[in-house]
């Protein structure tokens, strides 16, 4: 910092100097001299003050501002900064004046009130401006007059701010003004502010008047959106087909929000008036409005939804182009939905000429959408040239059932890499359903494969054909990953006579196997699986211990606490975490008291762990624990216990409360305590 600054507090009595400081080329020490005077009285610096506001950088105008707002001014210098809104060849003076008032808020109303029947309308408009930035309702009166006044500006302005505030009150006010104002600028700030405040209801008829007026169009389409309710459906089906596109883009996000948040009845008359659209000239223009790479969502996601309300099949192809966009896949797939069959053709007929991307698109849609007139398609399409589309067609056949088309899709196994193995796998094992020889076929072809993960793709195989002689034999298998697949698909399949199989993979070399043979157990509903898992509770692996716990859970809930109380003292980590878990998933007196238990706990994780459940289920366990709580090292977990007391009804949390404030050292948590107790005085 140059000298001339760090000097400049010898000179702060000099009234002299500080004028010649303000007037230096130097922006900086003009900033400085006004720092300076920061905590003195405006009656001796004020002047200064006032003049830095019209200083020609921002960051000494800025400063000046801080400075004065800070003093907190009387009366007498509020007035006096709402002159400055005068001088009409200071722009800057009378932004920094603007904003000095609006940081002063309320404290500044008696003065702004005064002010706004100012003669001058350039003030009068400031003064809108700052009230409606302030933003209180005590300037709703004030608000209101003004939408009357003689000029534009200012009318127009109090209409804005009004909408702002956001006091619904005013809206009678609004509508009778702008029944009686037929200036145009004056109309949009009304209909921008009625957007804002409205609830969903009739159509006003002030609004209705201005019905047909194109320069009104699209921000009445706008307002109707947000407080209209199904009698705006004519007025927005009108705005469809205007000649503006904004307009046309306006009517069609407001009719869908109307759509979207009326009730069953009133949706069904909406949705019965835009399908008499179907087949008209209202179509083609819709489709020029789905942009779906666009930046207006709203309007994308209202034409995708009312297109598939329209149903006519002249959509399909914009709502594909939809569906090929993550933002609108889903409802663009609801849409084309929609469309049925008639949709369904008109894709089939432009796949000849489609890219591959388009062309696995619509495979995808006929197995998402059950079309039956696509199969040949599909069939055909699994001699593709395009490995995406026949990954298409693959998993397209599998949702249909296409059972006869098995053995071409087994074919496809030999030249496929692991990630469309896996759709073809998907696919067989939902044919298999339909047809299980050939499935059955290709699966044992796979288990005597040198590859481990084509044996495990046996496996998922023989899960679907519930094959439990091939699982048990696959889970003994060498491969660690092909015994762990083979025992998750035996617990899925609920075969008593497997259970065995389960019981010797509990005791698997691989902690991964015995890990999904604990899961497996729990999953088979047999009782006889409780003294096996009660073993595995001694695994050395973790992993093992919470799935062997979790098990035991939801085969014998009502004993699992006589499981888990001899568990606690030794238990940590991740075996204490499934612990909680499940005590809390139990939540009864019982299971609580075993978690109080945890909070002498030394791992300050497990006893906010342990805190939190009891906070959730029985704060007044906390209040029981709170000498402890208080006494923990950690001290996220004194903060955390004093919030809860604090929130506690009686005499007691705050005894307790009090109490332990006199023994905390951490200046947070003090000053927290202190703020409660100063509360709840």
């Amino acid at each position: 910092m140059p000298p001339l600054i760090c000097a400049w507090s010898r000179f702060v009595d000099n009234r002299e100097d500080i004028r010649t400081a303000l007037k230096s080329a130097d922006e900086e020490l003009r900033r400085a001299v006004i720092d300076s005077l920061r905590g003195r009285n405006l009656e001796d610096v004020g002047e200064f003050v006032f003049t830095a506001m019209g200083d020609g950088s921002w960051r000494v105008r800025k400063e000046a501002v801080n400075v004065f707002v800070a003093a907190e001014p009387s009366g007498h210098f509020i007035a006096e900064l709402l002159e400055l809104l005068r001088d009409e060849g200071n722009a800057g003076l009378r932004n920094s004046a603007a904003e000095a008032i609006v940081l002063l808020g309320a404290r500044a109303a008696l003065q702004l009130k005064t002010l706004a029947a100012d003669p001058d309308a350039g003030v009068r408009k400031f003064v809108v401006d700052v009230m409606g930035g302030i933003g209180d309702v005590e300037f709703i009166p004030v608000l209101l007059a003004a939408l009357y006044d003689s000029d534009v500006n200012v009318s127009a302005a109090a209409a804005e701010h009004l909408g702002t505030i956001g006091d619904a009150g005013v809206v009678p006010e609004l509508l009778a003004a702008i029944a009686a104002n037929e200036n145009a600028f004056f109309r949009f700030s009304v209909l921008s502010a009625l957007g804002k405040l409205g609830t969903p209801g009739p159509v006003p008829e002030e609004i209705k008047k201005l019905v047909g007026q194109d320069i009104f169009s699209k921000v009445l389409y706008d307002c109707l959106g947000s407080i209209g309710d199904h009698t705006a459906a004519p007025i927005l089906l009108e705005g469809f087909l205007s000649s503006q596109k904004s307009a046309r883009c306006a009517a069609v996000k407001a009719f869908n929000r109307i759509l979207l948040r009326s009730g069953a009845m009133e949706r069904q008359r909406l949705q019965g008036a835009v399908r008499r659209l179907s087949g008209g000239e209202v179509v083609p223009a819709f489709m020029e409005l789905l942009e779906v790479e666009g930046h207006d969502t709203a309007l994308a996601e209202a034409v995708t939804n009312l297109l598939g309300v329209i149903g006519d099949p002249r959509a399909a192809v914009p709502l594909l182009a939809a569906y090929l966009t993550e933002r609108l896949s889903s409802l663009a797939l609801n849409a084309l939905s929609a469309l049925g069959p008639a949709g369904m053709d008109t894709l089939r007929e432009i796949y000849p000429n489609a890219d591959e991307k388009v062309c696995g698109a619509i495979c995808t849609l006929f197995g998402e959408l059950g079309y039956p007139g696509g199969d040949d398609l599909i069939r055909s399409a699994l001699r593709s040239p395009s490995p995406l589309v026949r990954r298409s067609a693959v998993q397209a056949a599998g949702r249909r059932g296409l059972s006869d088309c098995i053995p071409e899709i087994i074919g496809l196994l030999e030249e496929a890499d692991d990630g469309f193995c896996g759709a073809i796998i998907s696919c067989l094992q939902l044919l298999a359903q339909k047809d299980s020889n050939p499935v059955r076929a290709v699966a044992r072809q796979l288990a005597d494969s040198e590859q481990p993960q084509r044996r495990r793709d046996a496996a998922s195989l023989f899960a679907a054909l519930r094959d439990g002689d091939y699982l048990s034999r696959l889970v003994k298998d060498e491969d660690p990953s092909v015994r762990q697949t083979s025992a998750a698909a035996i617990g899925k399949l609920h075969i008593p006579s497997l259970q065995g199989v389960l019981q010797i993979a509990l005791v698997d070399e691989t902690p991964e196997v015995r890990m999904v043979a604990a899961e497996a157990l729990g999953e088979s509903g047999n009782a006889a699986a409780l003294e096996p898992l009660r073993l595995a509770l001694r695994d050395d692996d973790s992993r093992v211990q919470c799935a062997a716990l979790k098990s035991m859970t939801r085969l014998e809930p009502a004993a699992i606490l006589d499981v888990i109380e001899p568990l606690l003292p030794a238990a940590g980590g991740l075996l204490m975490i499934t612990c909680l878990e499940v005590l809390e998933s139990l939540g009864d007196a019982a299971a609580l008291d075993l978690v109080e238990t945890v909070l002498d706990n030394r791992d300050e994780e497990l006893v906010i762990l342990a805190f939190n459940i009891l906070a959730r289920h029985d704060k007044d366990r906390i209040l029981r624990n709170a000498e402890r709580l208080f006494a923990h090292h950690h001290a996220g977990i004194r903060y955390d216990t004093a919030v809860t007391l604090a929130g506690l009804a009686g005499q007691r949390p705050r005894a307790v409360l009090k109490n332990a404030l006199r023994n905390e050292g951490n200046n947070l948590v003090r000053d927290l305590m202190k703020r409660l107790l100063k509360g709840g005085a």
